[in-house]
């Protein structure tokens, strides 16, 4: 193996046990052989801790973490410790409850070579909820089309043309979606928010937009094994702060950089999508109490943030800028109309124009 190996592949392994065994034995029989592997597993009560152990016993490529770093309750840290101790040139993110294709790196590779080095490349998945059946049938996770393939483009174009063709707020801001050229990573200090749950989704955008050189492979590599206890499918009131709290640092990113308006309108939809979904849709919002909504709509209307957040929500779609004044309402304790437009008009209209639109 070269001394420098072509790909760092950062893996998180917190309480993967059942899982584990088939995420590493599909990295190790890799057709591509140059490569490191960083297994950074936090203190929990299973064996994944030894399972990684006795994989870099088996296996010099394999690096584990020791001793095992304390449950932080995100995987921020494990890509934030792969961005700062990568040997490789490029970083490749799994989780341990999911796997990958046997040629994944050395189609990687190929692409890269094609594409002379880009910062981020930007590739398909499956997702499956049960690793026995075909994936032929499985879901493919993506954010561009087979055209996209041909180019390269900058971050910010990767940005317009994901939303172009139809991802829109379903865009997919999984960071295991790409693969990151690690200088980029750390002259651009691009790390995940520590302790942060959903922490892709403020990480991808800023990512993707510093990005120079942007390429997209039409393959899916990367298996998302979807469970109903996982940290992305939780709908649990952490995942509610934590989601403002990064909505609250893709405004600090916005307040200190030059966002093109289009870009901006584009997150505006994507982020209100899901500021409105969180605090105020009939079903996904019942966990919270008005309580909970007044702190999370607190800072927005802070006097720091007030005309940032206003130039933010009017460059959005008309639905979204009308309820602007309604969602105010809410944050200062006055929740009844919010809870009538957006019962009563906002989401209805949406079924109703997806209906139409089906």
């Amino acid at each position: 193996m070269s001394t420098v190996p072509k790909f760092t592949i950062v893996i998180s392994g917190y309480k993967t046990e059942p899982y584990l065994p088939k995420c590493l034995e599909t990295i190790r029989f890799q057709t591509f052989t140059n490569f490191e592997v960083i297994c950074y597993v936090e203190e929990s009560s299973d064996n994944s801790f030894e399972i990684c152990r006795n994989m870099s016993l088996n296996d010099e490529r394999f690096i584990v973490v020791t001793p095992a770093p304390p449950k932080s309750g995100s995987v921020s840290n494990t890509r934030n410790y792969g961005i700062d101790h990568a040997k490789g040139e490029y970083l490749v993110v799994v989780d341990g409850d999911d796997w990958v294709t046997r040629d994944m790196l050395e189609k990687l590779n190929n692409k890269l070579q094609e594409t002379d080095s880009v910062d981020i490349l930007a590739f398909a998945a499956f997702e499956t909820e049960n690793e026995n059946e075909s994936l032929d049938n499985a879901k493919i996770i993506t954010n561009f089309i087979e055209s996209d393939a041909h180019d390269v483009m900058t971050g910010a174009d990767a940005i317009r043309r994901a939303w172009h063709h139809g991802s829109g707020v379903t865009f997919h801001n999984y960071s295991w979606l790409n693969v990151y050229r690690v200088d980029f990573l750390r002259e651009h200090k691009l790390y995940q928010r520590s302790g942060m749950r959903l922490q892709d989704q403020e990480h991808t955008p800023r990512a993707w937009f510093l990005a120079k050189r942007f390429a997209y492979l039409n393959e899916p590599l990367y298996i998302y094994r979807k469970r109903a206890m996982s940290v992305t499918t939780d709908g649990s009131k952490q995942n509610t702060y934590d989601l403002f709290s990064n909505f609250r640092s893709i405004l600090t990113f916005i307040d200190s950089h030059a966002i093109p308006n289009d870009i901006l309108a584009i997150w505006s939809n994507q982020w209100l999508s899901r500021l409105y979904w969180a605090l105020f849709h009939p079903i996904t919002s019942r966990r919270l109490t008005n309580k909970d909504r007044e702190e999370c709509l607190e800072f927005f209307f802070s006097k720091e943030c007030k005309t940032l957040f206003r130039k933010f929500v009017f460059c959005a779609s008309f639905s979204k800028r009308i309820a602007y004044p309604v969602v105010f309402l809410a944050s200062k304790g006055f929740h009844l109309p919010a809870a009538l437009f957006f019962h009563l008009v906002f989401y209805p209209l949406i079924d109703f124009r997806n209906k139409v639109g089906g």
